[in-house]
């Protein structure tokens, strides 16, 4: 079965501090039975060593390794330092879209130097299981009304909930972010090839460790990546179903029902392969809104929540979800003709039109007795609900950020955020 498919391989001109380079592995027309590439090549730096190189899809960084194979013939041509001119890694797909392009690039001098690229497509993740119980995926990031939106879900009679203002249970993210993971070369090769570090409690991952080789019997390579990576969605299914089961149990309901959750762009792409019943619910709220929230919920708890203490300054963290608005305009794209997008502004000033909408999508009862049940929830005193919110209310939080954000942070937004709020119907300042 071809799981994986190799379309293409460009090879990049050398230019810079690259006095050459070569994607030597896969070529195009190559068919896998993964869910995996196997990419491998070689680069060696103008007047110094290549430190490393890296796989690259829509500016995020897949894997970076070192050169350590040796490739005599291709140094002495380019009269390298070393014979270790070579690299090798290992990477799934199957959180990357059916069709992708991965650039492959040298990191030298603090540069970084095309190699080539690699397009390649793979086929959905299908197991054949039949869930009783369908997910209403919210794709967004904290501070755009998740907890909100969460709050009028649940209070619909056909969706299914435990707990979510608390908590914010990620059941279903759980199982799959697992898959995910063990569904990588370098972790599900740990238990034929543990290499060093079998010391450390989570040594099968693979992290800490050397990327791995790929096994010489090509069946057992392939079955790993293939069948068994399958067989691990399954047990993820049944996993998900049969806690939803318990939970429906302990709450007295007995229909098919739907739950809801947040998630990421990361397992919401798998989940729509995995759940091609379920819905997807993208959630925006104007970027530059979503910044100021997060700076002034960081002050009102004393922390630096959200990311923010990854970053040296503001400015510098508005570039870095920069990366994240694009992904998420990107994913829409994507999946745009089988998701639903709720824009939180819609939401606060027309709860009755944009839940209408939302519910008609979801194919659950959208009435009007309905809609105005949930909203008559809304309104009671949910403790979390309150302490979540750093505005007397949600209509007074849309625009804030013309008042909350200094000048240079407002900058910063409008570089970071220009084509992503552009994708998603919101004005430039």
């Amino acid at each position: 079965m071809v799981r994986t498919r190799v379309i293409e391989v460009r090879q990049a001109a050398s230019q810079g501090a690259l006095a050459g380079g070569a994607i030597d592995r896969p070529a195009a027309g190559d068919e896998f039975g993964e869910w995996a590439l196997d990419v491998r090549g070689w680069a060696v730096g103008d007047h110094g060593p290549v430190e490393s190189v890296e796989g690259v899809h829509e500016g995020n960084v897949l894997w970076r390794v070192p050169l350590l194979l040796e490739r005599p013939r291709i140094a002495a041509e380019h009269r390298a330092r070393t014979d270790a001119v070579g690299f090798l890694a290992l990477q799934s797909v199957l959180a990357l879209p059916p069709r992708h392009e991965i650039e492959v690039r040298a990191v030298l001098d603090g540069r970084h130097e095309p190699i080539g690229s690699i397009v390649a497509e793979r086929t959905p993740l299908e197991t054949g299981y039949r869930p009783r119980r369908r997910p209403i995926l919210i794709t967004t990031f904290g501070r755009t009304g998740s907890m909100l939106l969460m709050r009028l879900l649940v209070s619909h009679p056909e969706v299914l909930s435990f707990k979510p203002h608390r908590f914010e249970q990620r059941i279903a993210s759980y199982w799959i972010d697992a898959l995910l993971t063990l569904a990588e070369p370098v972790s599900y090769l740990r238990g034929i090839a543990p290499q060093a570090g079998v010391d450390d409690r989570m040594w099968w991952l693979g992290n800490a460790a050397p990327m791995p080789w790929p096994l010489r019997d090509e069946g057992i390579q392939e079955w790993l990546g293939g069948d068994a990576v399958e067989e691990l969605a399954l047990v993820a299914q049944q996993r998900i179903d049969a806690l939803y089961e318990r939970i429906a149990a302990e709450i007295g309901s007995t229909e098919d029902q739907f739950f809801a959750e947040k998630s990421n762009l990361r397992v919401s792409s798998v989940a729509a392969e995995l759940y091609p019943e379920g819905r997807e619910l993208f959630l925006v709220r104007d970027f530059r809104d979503m910044v100021a929230s997060v700076l002034a919920f960081n002050r009102k708890r004393g922390v630096t929540g959200f990311g923010r203490g990854k970053a040296g300054s503001d400015r510098e963290y508005v570039e870095r979800l920069g990366g994240w608005a694009a992904s998420l305009a990107r994913a829409w794209e994507r999946r745009r003709e089988r998701a639903h997008l709720v824009r939180y502004e819609d939401l606060v000033r027309e709860p009755e039109q944009a839940l209408g909408a939302l519910l008609s999508y979801a194919g659950v009862d959208a009435s009007a007795a309905t809609v105005e049940a949930m909203l008559v929830a809304l309104r009671e005193d949910v403790p979390e609900l309150r302490e979540h919110r750093t505005t007397e209310s949600p209509q007074r939080s849309v625009g804030r950020w013309r008042s909350d954000l200094e000048p240079e942070v407002r900058e910063a937004c409008e570089r970071a955020f220009g084509d992503a709020l552009a994708t998603f119907g919101y004005e430039p300042a």
